[in-house]
């Protein structure tokens, strides 16, 4: 399994059935997926270990985490989405709730808040409650807030790639045939794996 064929393998699974726009469902494509969990395998961080996928939707992180080796478990609070999910642990609930602990990594690709204002800190807050390595997806115009937010808890933010997410026509007020949002791909990190890591 290489990086190439990871994100054929995403793309490849199931979307929404039916996508809900007040929790922002869109599917993450593949070669955002890989980005994220190769660089994280790469690092040793996904062989063997608890990954929680926050918001995971139809399980896209948490399938690929399995494919190289991790425990991923999904945290979503809708059923639907949920039923895409096969052969992962997977709890129901709304991630402020913090309903999984003790896990070695976050991967996620929450809500931006366009339309639940502040859900992507929410997120954020969530999975540096819960894990010391974060990877996550935010809007570029945001950046600068999350880097301001994550040193408030002693945590660095290191920007991966920066990408456009082409969100296909899928709810009534859509009217672009793809609508393109420019995004970063983040790995942020707390305390002593920061420094390590220096």
């Amino acid at each position: 399994m290489d990086r190439k064929r990871l994100a054929m393998e995403i793309d490849s699974l199931p979307t929404f059935r039916r996508p809900k726009l007040s929790l922002e469902q869109y599917a993450t494509p593949g070669d955002i997926v890989a980005t994220i969990v190769w660089d994280a395998y790469m690092r040793g961080l996904i062989a063997g270990r608890r990954v929680a996928d926050l918001g995971c939707g139809t399980g896209r992180f948490s399938y690929a985490v399995r494919l190289l080796g991790g425990s991923p478990i999904c945290v979503e609070i809708d059923p639907d989405a949920l039923s895409a999910v096969d052969d992962v642990d997977a709890v129901i609930c709304d991630v402020d709730r913090i309903c999984i602990r003790n896990v070695d990594l976050v991967v996620m690709n929450p809500p931006f808040g366009v339309w639940r204002r502040g859900a992507d800190v929410r997120f954020l807050d969530v999975a540096l409650h819960i894990s010391d390595i974060v990877y996550t997806i935010h809007k570029l115009s945001t950046l600068d807030y999350i880097v301001r937010r994550a040193s408030l808890v002693g945590a660095e933010v290191h920007v991966l790639d920066r990408v456009y997410i082409p969100l296909p026509p899928i709810y009534r007020h859509h009217r672009k045939r793809v609508h393109r949002v420019e995004a970063v791909v983040l790995r942020i990190e707390r305390g002593s794996v920061a420094r390590r890591g220096k």
